[in-house]
């Protein structure tokens, strides 16, 4: 057997072998996913900075989440006109980079637009199990509007419902003018 060099009790390459199998068996049990961690990481972050700074603060986040978005949106739009394609909502979901598999929701077209229901979300979900909705909201309430406007500034976003803010779902519709 060969030892892995010991601080006090040290590891055995068979505790590593162990290890890993345990980790097998436990799976995602116990894990968070990155996007649960990024919400716990922001609501906190801006919880501190409101806190310090009050009102002046928040204004820096929702600042700070806007451009965010922004340039978010207009990174999609570059990608979207490098490819010779229109700036319409089609093109936006198809290039856009947030990573939808572990979202729970319902598209639907209603009078011609885009209306998502949102049942289940991480963000909304490491929000919540830190207590801590309230800041998240921050985030949600203008990170997708400001990802539009930045893409293309005649389409519209509106955010009806929403789960950081204690809503069951979000609903979400995208316009187009």
């Amino acid at each position: 057997m060969v030892t892995i060099s010991r601080k006090s009790e040290g590891l055995t390459v068979d505790d590593m072998i162990e290890t890993l199998k345990e980790m097998e068996e436990v799976g995602d049990q116990y894990k968070d996913h990155l996007m649960s961690m990024q919400a716990q990481l922001f609501c906190t972050m801006a919880e501190e900075v409101i806190s310090r700074f009050g009102k002046p603060g928040r204004n820096a986040i929702i600042e700070a989440v806007e451009r965010a978005g922004e340039i978010r949106g207009r990174k999609i739009a570059e990608l979207v006109k490098s490819l010779g394609k229109e700036l319409d909502l089609k093109n936006f979901f198809i290039y856009h980079p947030f990573d939808t598999t572990n979202l729970t929701f319902t598209p639907e077209i209603v009078d011609g637009n885009l209306k998502i229901t949102i049942a289940k979300c991480p963000f909304a979900q490491g929000c919540k199990d830190w207590g801590k909705e309230e800041y998240g909201k921050i985030y949600c309430e203008h990170i997708d509007k400001a990802m539009l406007r930045g893409y293309n500034p005649d389409l519209v976003y509106e955010l009806s419902s929403n789960l950081t803010r204690g809503d069951k779902v979000c609903v979400q519709k995208y316009i187009s003018k």
